[in-house]
């Protein structure tokens, strides 16, 4: 990781991570923790770290789906308090899961690829475990 990618994970740290939570909260109601495992973002190049955006705009949508109602913002206030988001290199990695009131996202956002989730696919599946 160079400085590069340093400053540009302190300012997503922040000034862009914080809002981003605040957000989640206007949506959901309640406070949802979000933990970036900055580690795993920082040990290619900026890519990663730049598409950040496009996995903050996909769970505020997300949240925003599950929460339309007084019953979305209660089941999912009962199943989910933090949201972890890991970046890998390993297609096979990639992966969702909810347990212990925490869904855990794995993105590949390095190198040549871009595989996520999008807004609907998240809603789909915490809808179900909810």
């Amino acid at each position: 990781m160079g400085l590069a990618e340093k400053r540009l994970a302190e300012s997503i740290k922040t000034e862009k991570l914080p809002a981003f939570e605040e957000k989640l909260k206007e949506r959901a109601g309640y406070d949802i923790k979000v933990n970036i495992d900055w580690n795993t973002f920082t040990a290619y190049d900026e890519y990663p770290l730049s598409r950040l955006d496009i996995v903050f705009d996909d769970l505020e949508s997300f949240v925003k789906k599950i929460c339309s109602d007084d019953m979305g913002k209660e089941a999912l206030q009962e199943s989910m308090t933090t949201i972890d988001i890991t970046n890998t290199d390993d297609s096979s990695a990639v992966k969702m899961e909810l347990k212990d009131e925490t869904l855990f996202l794995n993105f590949q956002l390095a190198g040549s690829t871009f595989s996520s989730y999008t807004d609907s696919q998240i809603a789909s599946y915490v809808e179900g475990k909810l």
